[in-house]
């Protein structure tokens, strides 16, 4: 299976999975929670940690795929373990949307991945990732159609700063759900548009924002896309 494939076979996973289960270690398969049995040892349940600990890792579980938030301190060596049991399960890890060879290196560092160390952006943009969650009943748009769909509205509509521009319930809903996660520390920005939110963060915050906003969407049945070093 080529790596774009793996992109789009992960999609499909999560998206067809029942909705109220992602947080329970049963949804996923047995040789996916002899990984996460491992796992925990090092790297907990987020709501089994002290809330101090870095190493408090959200997972959110499907039958074939186990979606992994560390926290940015930890990121790297959380890769690095989660790499080398994939290895001793017969599975395999995506960081970002790279598919990592087979066998995780014995060294620290001596490995290069794109999610963890930024890649270089454009002149004169920063650094950061753009998530935009939008509501799919509004104008019927064609996943195939989406980005360019977004990226119009971007360029050409209004926005604010007030969430009651908001013409969905589903998008109100969201942005509640998300606002008691008290993520915003880690938000650069946030627009409301009528049909869509945007929110941009630094790269270093965007591994840390994947997780919670791909389960609340899930949850939500809205979908969104992830956009790298936008202006």
């Amino acid at each position: 299976m080529a790596q774009a494939d793996y992109c789009d076979w992960i999609a499909r996973e999560i998206k067809g999975a029942p909705k109220d289960e992602w947080d329970e270690p049963e949804s996923s398969s047995p040789r996916l929670r002899k990984w996460f049995d491992d796992m925990r040892r090092s790297f907990p349940l987020i709501g089994d940690a002290h809330p101090d600990d870095a190493y408090g890792t959200e997972y959110c579980f499907y039958w074939n795929v186990i979606d992994v938030a560390f926290a940015g301190s930890v990121g790297e060596e959380g890769v690095l373990q989660a790499w080398r049991l994939a290895g001793k399960h017969g599975l395999r890890l995506m960081a970002g949307d790279e598919l990592l060879p087979r066998k995780a290196p014995k060294g620290k560092r001596d490995f290069h991945i794109p999610v963890l160390d930024g890649v270089r952006p454009r002149p004169g943009i920063a650094p950061n990732m753009c998530f935009v969650v939008f509501d799919p009943d509004i104008a019927h748009v064609a996943p195939s159609k989406a980005k360019a769909w977004i990226l119009e509205r971007l360029e050409a509509e209004p926005w604010s700063k007030d969430r009651s521009v908001l013409t969905g319930d589903k998008l109100r809903g969201w942005i509640d759900q998300f606002a008691a996660r008290n993520l915003d520390p880690l938000v650069s920005e946030m627009r409301f548009y009528r049909d869509l939110i945007f929110i941009r963060v630094d790269r270093k915050n965007g591994s840390s924002m994947v997780s919670p906003i791909m389960e609340l969407s899930h949850k939500s049945d809205l979908p969104f896309e992830v956009y790298v070093d936008l202006d």
